[in-house]
């Protein structure tokens, strides 16, 4: 298949807002996909690359775009494949050349519409209204089979790819081979956010609060003596937590599959910053010493499978926890309270945050574990910070939002320079309403524009809720918001009275200490 072909098909993915055309679209699109082919399709269609992230940025990108892009022949899919290996293994001295420079030829031999796809789904943006969740459902149209059969196989799979290649070849039976597996990563249940502990409460009724640690989330797989640990990625990072294997292999149980969180703290028991722990998580080398210098604590908070009982994931969380409580130290158990009352989460989320922490997981006491899957069973409450920027861009949305501009450019106001140096992004929190004023608005004040974003004069503020700062080498104050939304415009507010670059480093400072 031409990458061109599946860029056709993307595009009128997002030019349909009912989900069954969706659906065939995409069904359609893999049908006519055989081998690897598949597993590429499958994979790009949601917005993932086989090699993982591959150290290409939004600057990358713009040094490596040409002046004109291709009308001829195109690329064909294996042929991307190629070139994209070539750049995640190129590491070292020079390498951010060699990346612009396999980048350019990539992009010399495509189109313009190629280009954008690839870009996209290179930073990890492609919001094309058919992610995961859809593709899964494509999946199972384009084999015949059962899309609950298609969706428990991805559970047990390290990639939406393999299932797709496994569905397509051989129907059901070829979905067998994806089951619960010792030393073999589940892909982790997700959360939704909850504004409050009464939205939580009156989702769940009575609920799990539990700690909601900023640390490295981790699968711990337990048997015969062999220990192994897994990220959220579902990556192996077993001999960068000496620590974390010790207390999964002293454990009184011959088999197992846990789940928890590793933080660094600090003496006083408060949390480090998020960066540190996945300083621990980065190093290959010198593990002993740096363990030395950032210990890791180990919280567990989930039992999918322990021998004797054998897999968990469909018995409900009440018993999932009450499993858990009779392997591990009580000091090893994230902190939790099981309540039905809005003063007493209330209460709970307070020492949570008192305590350093993000905020609290709300969880449904009698829901299975829905691996890979992001529901209503699990919500995250965070108190959130807010700030006043100033927006410095805006980019043009996709699927439901084509034809307005959605994600917005972030800046803060440097009070020595006299100007707005960018923070992030982000496109969460709009409304309809909010979009089409924002559209409206920003056109009005446009400076420039490329293929993608509006560049406008900074002049309109929003206020922007966030959960944390951090360094970030993409930005150059060096900084970057953690999960931002839009909350509101600030139409009272000139963009000469936005919080400052100093305020956002004011937050960062205070977080380290």
């Amino acid at each position: 298949m031409q990458l061109s072909e599946l860029v056709a098909v993307v595009q009128k993915v997002r030019a349909t807002p009912k989900k069954n055309e969706k659906i065939a679209l995409l069904a359609e699109c893999l049908r006519r996909t055989a081998g690897i082919e598949t597993e590429l399709v499958a994979l790009y269609l949601a917005g993932l690359l086989p090699q993982g992230k591959i150290g290409v940025g939004w600057r990358l990108i713009q040094d490596a775009m040409t002046e004109a892009p291709a009308a001829g022949e195109g690329l064909s899919l294996s042929a991307v494949q190629d070139r994209l290996d070539v750049i995640a293994r190129d590491q070292g001295t020079g390498s951010t050349d060699r990346k612009i420079r396999e980048l350019r030829a990539l992009f010399e031999r495509v189109t313009s519409d190629d280009r954008r796809f690839l870009s996209q789904l290179l930073v990890g943006e492609l919001r094309q209204g058919a992610l995961e969740g859809l593709v899964i459902e494509a999946i199972a149209k384009a084999a015949d089979c059962p899309a609950a059969r298609v969706r428990e196989a991805f559970m047990f799979s390290e990639s939406v790819g393999a299932v797709a290649r496994a569905a397509l070849e051989a129907g059901t039976a070829g979905l067998d081979r994806f089951s619960l597996t010792l030393f073999k990563p589940v892909s982790p249940m997700l959360a939704n956010s909850a504004e409050d502990s009464t939205e939580a409460l009156s989702r769940l009724g009575e609920g799990a609060f539990e700690y909601k640690l900023d640390g490295a989330r981790i699968q711990a797989h337990k048997g015969d003596g062999e220990v192994k640990l897994f990220t959220r990625q579902l990556q192996d990072v077993t001999d960068r937590m000496p620590e974390v294997v010790e207390l999964i292999r002293s454990l009184p149980v011959r088999e197992a599959i846990l789940e928890g969180e590793a933080i660094a703290l600090r003496s006083d028991g408060r949390p480090r910053p998020f960066q540190t722990t996945i300083r621990r998580l980065g190093r290959r080398k010198d593990v002993e010493s740096l363990r030395q210098e950032i210990p890791l604590s180990t919280f567990l908070f989930d039992c999918l499978y322990v021998s004797g009982e054998g897999p968990l994931i469909a018995q409900p969380y009440r018993h999932r926890v009450d499993t858990l409580r009779r392997l591990i130290p009580p000091l090893s158990l994230i902190p939790h309270v099981v309540t039905g009352d809005l003063e007493q989460a209330e209460r709970f989320l307070r020492q949570a945050l008192d305590a350093g922490h993000e905020g609290v997981m709300a969880k449904s006491i009698t829901a299975p574990y829905t691996a890979g899957q992001r529901g209503f069973y699990w919500l995250k409450l965070k108190a959130a910070i807010t700030l006043d920027l100033v927006i410095l861009a805006a980019e043009w949305g996709h699927g439901r939002r084509s034809g307005w501009l959605s994600n917005l450019h972030l800046g803060a106001r440097d009070t020595e320079s006299g100007q707005f140096v960018m923070l992030g992004k982000t496109f969460k929190g709009l409304t309809d309403d909010m979009l089409i004023w924002q559209t409206q608005k920003l056109l009005t004040l446009e400076d420039h524009r490329d293929e993608w974003t509006v560049y406008v004069r900074p002049e309109v503020v929003v206020e922007i809720a966030f959960s944390d700062v951090q360094t970030s080498p993409r930005y150059p104050a060096g900084l970057a918001l953690r999960f931002a939304r839009v909350k509101r415009y600030r139409q009272d507010k000139p963009a000469s009275e936005a919080d400052t670059l100093e305020i956002v480093r004011a937050y960062f400072d205070r977080s380290r200490t």
